[in-house]
């Protein structure tokens, strides 16, 4: 939190050691309002920041093992298609259609 406000001085072109009344005018609230706030994110917002980073950590587990899992699939998919084209097996299920159709048509 203490880094986030460090940030926000900056950014508003206001010194590290700048006083509550000073940041509130800067941020256009009033010094009551800025204390309120305090007192509200304070221990809160700490415990929802953990939260959320052991939510980020799980969701990036997570996502590493989903692309692991879809790079082996992809390499088996590679696989096959490479075994069904050395195979000829395209071929052999286009023949199989086109004999099928055709004793169709001849029983009718």
């Amino acid at each position: 939190m203490l880094i986030r406000g460090r940030q926000v001085l900056r950014a508003r072109g206001l010194k590290l050691d700048a006083d509550v009344k000073t940041i509130c005018q800067a941020a256009g609230i009033s010094r009551k309002t800025g204390y309120k706030w305090v007192n509200q994110l304070g221990p809160e917002t700490q415990e929802r920041e953990n939260e959320l980073r052991e939510e980020l950590a799980q969701l990036q587990a997570e996502k590493r093992e989903l692309e692991k899992r879809y790079d082996d699939i992809s390499f088996e998919n590679e696989g096959r298609k490479l075994a069904w084209k050395l195979h000829g097996v395209d071929e052999l299920i286009r023949l199989k259609k086109n004999t099928s159709r055709l004793k169709k048509k001849e029983k009718r």
